[in-house]
């Protein structure tokens, strides 16, 4: 497939509504996957919910306590109770019912797909999923087992099931591997490059106890269970185009795995369409997951043909709040639903995208960007409004005016800063900029002006519609 684009990021955790850290993840990647459509590619962009870990469990217990045991003097009761009451927002009737942890998970992944779809998301909704399925299941033991036949598995010193991570020659193929990836903004590679000092093989990857795949006797850690989960992204994809065919999953991950080890063509049409789709074009995720992202190396390194894995990575730098990372399970954040209630989907998309500088940066919330936003919209829809007006107006051109211009140039420019995520500073530049190199143009330097500006809002900012 020529034309494929994949593009994809880390699943949900649906715990608590989404931070705006999460919510500019996601943007991110949709106007990534909007110029890629621009361009002409079929998109993959997929949208899944992690229900694993312990986290809901310990809320399901707290919320038990407080309803059915009319216990709230606890003080984690009452901090868990304060937190999802009147910091999230969460109502009443509907907190009754988190004693059970499924619930949960289930009511906030739909809250934010209704954030999602709230800020102009692209995702592949219709192929949305959960990770508690048995194909889930079937799917991680599969790679454990992969782990297993290729001698990684490791016990550590307390006899825990763990990966060799120290293993000399599993380490030389991760250098191997890091080396051909690349990363917008050069300085994560070297980030992530001293992060593998931080992966250990004392780390072990089953618990006891909570909620997600089980793996023998045990439950698989959440970081873990979703190294490779762009392969099952796919899977998701094509078990919805082909149901009947994929009803054994075991079997499936078994030839899949053998085609993506070997890097041999399978002739089976089904396995040719998976294969067809990878690698991932762009993996987008936050910088916090720097451990896991070497932990991802690994395993695409260990698992898949060099022509299968990733290809580029977008690591986005965490976002402040009072000079504090913000944290939406501590409730010190801002929350994205609470910007979309303020001020409506355009502008919190705007006010998410003015956050700091490039992306990868770390960046401190501005409280005065709300006011900012509304100010940029304001005079690119006067601008617009303006621009509209000259198109139609039909005045011949006149020489040494702005129709003179070379507006290809523009184009390339937002191109450039496109592909390396500049996209604040495309906002400025056709807002503030443009509006004032362009001040009295013809109808034709007009209509020219509308055109990239149709492009190019249509990728970043959706919402604002221009006919």
């Amino acid at each position: 497939m020529e034309n494929k684009f994949y593009i994809s990021l880390p699943y949900i955790y649906p715990v608590c509504p989404l931070n705006i850290n999460h919510a500019k993840m996601f943007i991110i990647s949709d106007i990534i996957a909007r110029h890629a459509r621009h361009k002409g590619c079929d998109v993959l962009f997929p949208v899944a919910s992690h229900y694993t870990g312990n986290t809901a469990q310990k809320i399901a217990e707290a919320f038990y306590k407080i309803y059915f045991e009319n216990n709230k003097s606890g003080e984690k009761t009452k901090k868990i109770l304060d937190l999802y009451e009147n910091i999230y927002g969460t109502p009443d009737y509907i907190l009754k019912n988190f004693q059970n942890p499924e619930f949960i998970l289930d009511y906030y992944s739909q809250e934010i797909l209704w954030e999602l779809r709230s800020l102009n998301i692209s995702c592949d909704y219709d192929s949305y999923y959960a990770t508690n399925s048995d194909d889930f299941t079937v799917f991680v033991n599969a790679i454990l087992n992969l782990y297993q036949k290729h001698k990684v598995l490791t016990k550590n010193k307390k006899q825990e099931l763990a990966l060799n991570y120290d293993s000399l020659v599993w380490k030389e193929k991760v250098l191997n591997l890091l080396e051909k990836t690349e990363f917008i903004q050069k300085f994560h590679k070297s980030n992530i490059a001293s992060a593998m000092k931080n992966v250990r093989s004392d780390w072990e990857f089953i618990r006891e106890g909570g909620s997600g795949v089980q793996y023998k006797n045990w439950i698989v850690d959440p970081m873990f269970d979703s190294e490779l989960f762009t392969i099952y992204n796919i899977f998701i994809k094509l078990k919805n185009k082909y149901p009947d065919q994929l009803k054994n999953a075991k079997a499936f991950f078994c030839d899949l795995f053998k085609s993506l080890d070997s890097g041999n063509s399978s002739k089976d049409y089904i396995l040719e369409e998976f294969t067809n789709w990878l690698p991932c074009d762009v993996f987008v995720c936050e910088e916090h997951l720097k451990n896991w992202i070497v932990k991802r190396l690994y395993a695409e390194s260990l698992l898949l043909e060099d022509k299968y894995v990733t290809k580029k990575y977008f690591v986005i730098g965490m976002g402040l709040l009072s000079g504090r990372r913000m944290s939406a399970s501590r409730g010190h954040a801002i929350f994205t639903k609470d910007l979309i209630n303020s001020y409506g989907s355009l502008r919190a998309r705007l006010i998410i995208l003015l956050t700091g500088g490039h992306p990868s940066k770390i960046y401190q919330y501005d409280t005065n960007l709300p006011k900012q936003a509304d100010k940029l919209l304001k005079k690119i829809i006067n601008y617009i409004t303006y621009l509209t007006t000259l198109a139609n107006d039909g005045a011949k051109p006149e020489i040494g005016k702005d129709n003179d211009y070379n507006f290809d140039l523009i184009d390339k420019k937002i191109e450039n800063l496109l592909e390396g995520g500049y996209y604040k500073q495309i906002i400025l530049e056709l807002i503030t900029i443009v509006p004032k190199k362009f001040r009295n143009p013809d109808s034709k330097a007009a209509n020219k002006l509308l055109a990239i500006y149709k492009k190019y809002f249509n990728i970043i900012l959706p919402g604002l519609v221009l006919s």
